[in-house]
């Protein structure tokens, strides 16, 4: 019974081409980009579950009271996390970790690695980190040790690493602290928001610098393990005011942030975050994005069974008045669409496969299909039996109750379902509508953003990296580097200008109670102005030749527009303010005009520069000439060299930096083009679908027109007039839907374009276009059908 539903299935598939390969090409493309997508979106949502206690595991973070409002931060003070495992009972472990840069030496092969924390021993407790060599129990519990992952240790002491005595030996950093290797860590997996190369024991940290154990320290990220019977909303509002008690007067709010939102949920002020981070905006707009190709292509299929209605009609009366009972009908009618969803899945696959490296490419990851897992082939079968289901549930259950006596006498209306058509029409395109105003609005907020004057000139400023030694001969560096032919200027800094982050504490004259704010702060010198493009909004610049410039204590600020107004003040009175920084009092006295130090989703926030030569520089900033960029590259390879002979160079272009700021934005907005592109292409092959079954229905009415006298275009227009209205009645109704969208989703922007009636139209204007074209070409080609043909048969 099986074999004879499948050749009547493939008996019908062949006999109606157009109609089941318009069908299964736009069911396998639906499905294929929700494929991709849903590889995407469960990689995504993966994050961290490898960890045993996954459920339990929560970090605190901060809700801070400034004068500007409140301001959710990542971090905590340094004895946090001990006093509250002393203190409640519910808390398994706590650990902190930190952040930390430098150079790691062995012998003579000296790394930088991306990633340094600081953590304690029972980071290992909370965590399911892999040590491939070590004790967990014991390890980091000593200031002079330090973990490497495997690829270290492979960079370190080569692939055979494992079969040497590898722990014990010393590795130096930053060429003056020696550490003991007590650990190889396997890489942390993919999908963790921690991501490290080298672990440093939070007692070295100690060791070093005892601010770190103060509780004004605001520097670390806490980590807590509760037990797994512990009421979590109870105990998050006793947690709340904790602070309070512990440094008073106190009025910060902490909170527990579940270890399943850290990756996707992470949205805190003063770039207290850092890791691995992902959106989980882009998430659901690429969730939606698949839903809705998908849902696109189910509209059509639905279209052309409920437009082949009349046809399968006369079928249904035929079987039926020959013996054919209604079960049979419907399990037939099932089978063709099952074969048909079958053949769509099939093909889906193999197109998700070619999609693949253009997708990973657009949203950098590296997903594949597992195909080796039961899971996923049992999620492809349930997929493929619901779609089944659901394509094939209209000519099942409502053309299978069809009376042979009423067909077979044409007392059935031929026209039923053409409003519900209709409907699906309206709604395909105004997806697909919506979609594309949204693809416009997003490449125009991104070509704001990288257009936008930040207050200073980008363009050939190139940054190079000091490490070690050579920071505190920032100075002498930047002697021989001026001197080079393609340099117009240089000037030393502890910051590229790139994402600035090290906000902290901040007084002044005047100041009213409750007025504190945290100011970004950069180290710089006399020639940072020139070199960046910076201008003066009031007051002078720093000098070389004035000793109390560079004066440690009772020296003198510069500060931005915003901080003078935070501050109370306006450009001109703020000058000759004094003010307290690290401890250090000073006097403003100068203002610079206020510049982008943080992407443009965030407002410019309050910034004060200070010059001290005897401090270490981090950066040098260099002007170079557009011309000769690679000779003047070449020759800071050499000057950096000779400076520091045991470390590579590091340098980049401040331009690309800021740029980078912006890639998963531009990621997503390249990824919903091709998604939009797509789901408009298959909305007009429905549509062609669609009207080549008009034309097939109105054969007759077209030939006996043209007989008439009517022309090719009069025809064309009679069939396209219809369904361009459906269109244009979806962009009335997709037009205000994405408007309001887009509103919504720049409101995440602080400086941001506003939507302009062009960007609404050109999408309106090209939505039209293609479904004229679309439904022009099946028109003409019915248009200039011969008439002879079609009324022969009358």
């Amino acid at each position: 019974m099986l074999t004879n539903y499948l050749k009547i299935a493939l008996r019908n598939l062949t006999k109606n081409k157009i109609y089941g390969l318009i069908n299964i090409v736009g069911l396998a493309a639906g499905l294929s980009a929700c494929l991709v997508i849903g590889l995407y979106v469960m990689g995504e949502y993966r994050h961290d579950r490898f960890h045993q206690n996954f459920a339990d595991i929560y970090r605190i973070v901060e809700t801070q009271k400034q004068v500007d409002g409140y301001h959710p931060v990542a971090v905590t003070p340094g004895p946090l996390a001990p006093a509250l495992e002393k203190d409640f009972p519910d808390i398994v472990h706590t650990t902190r970790v930190g952040q930390w840069s430098g150079l790691l030496k062995s012998d003579s092969t000296a790394i930088e690695p991306k990633s340094i924390l600081i953590v304690e021993n029972s980071f290992f407790k909370i965590f399911d980190f892999q040590l491939l060599a070590g004790d967990t129990n014991t390890v980091l519990q000593h200031p002079d040790e330090i973990l490497i992952t495997e690829t270290l240790a492979e960079q370190f002491f080569g692939k055979n690493w494992a079969a040497q005595s590898v722990l014990g030996r010393t590795i130096t950093l930053n060429n003056e602290y020696p550490v003991r290797l007590a650990g190889v860590v396997a890489n942390p997996p993919t999908p963790s928001h921690l991501q490290f190369q080298a672990l440093l024991p939070f007692n070295l940290l100690l060791k070093m610098d005892n601010w770190s154990n103060k509780w004004a320290s605001n520097n670390f990220h806490t980590y807590l393990q509760l037990h797994p019977q512990t009421d979590v909303p109870a105990f998050a509002q006793k947690l709340a005011g904790q602070l309070g008690v512990y440094h008073a007067p106190n009025e910060t709010v902490l909170h527990l942030q579940p270890l399943r939102d850290i990756y996707l949920h992470s949205k805190f002020d003063f770039e207290t975050d850092w890791g691995k981070r992902g959106d989980i905006f882009y998430v659901r707009i690429f969730t939606t994005v698949g839903l809705v190709v998908l849902l696109i292509a189910i509209f059509n299929y639905f279209n052309l069974v409920t437009a082949r209605a009349a046809q399968r009609a006369k079928e249904v009366g035929v079987r039926k008045s020959i013996g054919a009972n209604r079960q049979t009908l419907v399990l037939q009618f099932l089978t063709e669409s099952m074969l048909m969803t079958t053949t769509s899945v099939g093909i889906a696959l193999v197109l998700a496969q070619f999609a693949l490296p253009l997708f990973n490419r657009l949203t950098d990851k590296s997903l594949v299909i597992p195909v080796e897992s039961g899971q996923f082939w049992g999620l492809m079968a349930g997929t493929t039996l619901l779609l089944g289901l659901i394509t094939g549930a209209y000519p099942a259950f409502f053309l299978s109750g069809y009376q042979p006596s009423k067909v077979l006498k044409g007392l059935v209306n031929t026209r039923s379902g053409l409003g519900f058509r209709k409907v699906l029409v309206v709604a395909q395109f105004a997806i697909s509508v919506a979609l594309g105003i949204s693809t416009v609005v997003i490449y125009q907020q991104l070509n704001f953003v990288q257009a936008k004057n930040l207050g200073f000139d980008q363009s050939h400023l190139l940054y190079l990296n000091l490490k070690g030694d050579t920071r505190f001969k920032a100075g002498v560096i930047k002697e021989q580097v001026t001197q080079l032919s393609g340099v117009a200027s240089v000037t030393a800094t502890t910051n590229n200008l790139v994402d600035v982050a090290n906000s902290t504490n901040f007084e002044w004259e005047g100041q009213t109670p409750g007025a504190e704010f945290l100011i970004t702060q950069m180290n710089i010198d006399a020639d940072f102005l020139a070199t960046t493009g910076m201008e003066m909004a009031s007051g002078r610049n720093y000098s070389a030749q004035i000793t109390r410039d560079t004066a440690e204590r009772d020296g003198y600020y510069l500060v931005n527009e915003t901080a003078a107004r935070r501050m109370g003040y306006n450009n001109e009175t703020v000058l000759n303010k004094k003010a307290k920084f690290w401890g250090n009092e000073g006097t403003v006295i100068g203002v610079v005009k206020d510049f982008h130090f943080r992407p443009l989703n965030k407002n410019i926030e309050p910034f004060i520069f200070r010059y001290r030569p005897q401090n270490p520089y981090f950066q040098l900033l260099i002007k170079t000439k557009p011309e000769g960029t690679a000779a003047t590259i070449a020759a800071l390879n050499q000057i950096y060299k000779k400076a520091d002979p045991d470390n590579p160079i590091k340098f980049g272009f401040v331009d690309q930096a800021l740029e980078a700021q912006y890639k998963a934005d531009q990621r997503a907005g390249r990824t919903v083009l091709y998604f939009s592109i797509l789901a408009i292409l298959v909305s007009c092959l429905g549509l062609l679908g669609l009207t080549a079954f008009a034309a097939e229905q109105r054969t007759k009415e077209i030939s006996i027109r043209k007989v008439l006298g009517a022309t090719v275009a009069g025809i064309a227009g009679l069939l396209a007039r219809d369904f361009i209205r459906l269109v244009v009645l979806a962009i009335v109704i997709a037009t205000p839907v994405a408007y309001f969208g887009m509103e919504k989703w720049l409101a995440n922007f602080a400086y941001r374009i506003d939507i302009q009636w062009w960007m609404l139209a050109v999408v309106s204007v090209v939505a039209v276009v293609l479904a004229g074209l679309t439904v022009g070409v099946q028109g003409v080609k019915a248009a200039l059908a011969n008439p002879a043909h079609s009324l022969r048969k009358e």
